[in-house]
């Protein structure tokens, strides 16, 4: 590492260029906890979710029926469109092939919102490359701001930067982590044979 840094140093004095760490951190080397102030006390990492009937879990009639639907569309469209998109497209779908009909008819139907879908989406019904993706992308958030503050500083007087060894070091867990993450969606998910499409019931809400 000496070497190198001998043979980095003379660049060095240029105004913003990169200085090497000189050493590495101990390998087990961990990050102190946070500190908890008085003004904080603990909580759960997600708030439990209000008692609240939810009208596609009380009206799913398994296959052939119109939420079967719905979840081939989630399945099909998830990691090309955004989740909020699908969202609207299966409210839209709903309004367009159950709701309307039914009403052209005198007939009431359940009514469903596209926030009743996004909470059964989200909570009451696992989309496992929905959760990776989200997964992947998170970790690429974080990396990213890992790589704006937690990385590299710069001497305010001399424009010199200094890589920081821990910032480093979790950079490179988040990557490892994040590659891992790829490999299986590319690889067992990908290879999830294909949604078939089964027609739709417009009178199952009746």
């Amino acid at each position: 590492m000496n070497d190198i840094h001998r043979l980095i140093a003379p660049r060095s004095q240029q105004r913003g260029q990169l200085i090497l760490p000189r050493q590495m951190a101990p390998p087990d080397a961990e990050m102190a906890e946070d500190d908890v102030n008085e003004l904080e006390e603990a909580c759960p990492v997600v708030d439990e979710e209000e008692d609240k009937k939810c009208p596609i879990c009380s009206y799913n009639s398994g296959d052939g029926g119109f939420i079967q639907k719905m979840n081939e569309i989630e399945e099909s469209l998830t990691g090309t469109v955004s989740p909020e998109e699908i969202y609207r497209i299966q409210h839209q779908l709903y309004d367009r092939t159950v709701k309307q009909p039914l009403e052209l008819q005198g007939r009431k139907c359940v009514e469903i919102t596209v926030d009743e879908i996004r909470t059964h989406y989200q909570n009451h019904r696992m989309n496992i490359p929905c959760i990776i993706s989200k997964e992947i992308l998170f970790v690429n958030e974080m990396q990213r701001q890992l790589r704006m503050n937690q990385i590299a500083v710069v001497n305010v007087k001399t424009g010199q930067k200094r890589l920081l060894l821990q910032g480093i070091a979790q950079w490179q867990k988040l990557s490892k982590h994040k590659l891992e993450l790829i490999k299986f969606y590319n690889g067992p998910l990908s290879k999830k044979g294909g949604v078939k499409t089964s027609g739709i019931k417009p009178y199952e809400f009746n």
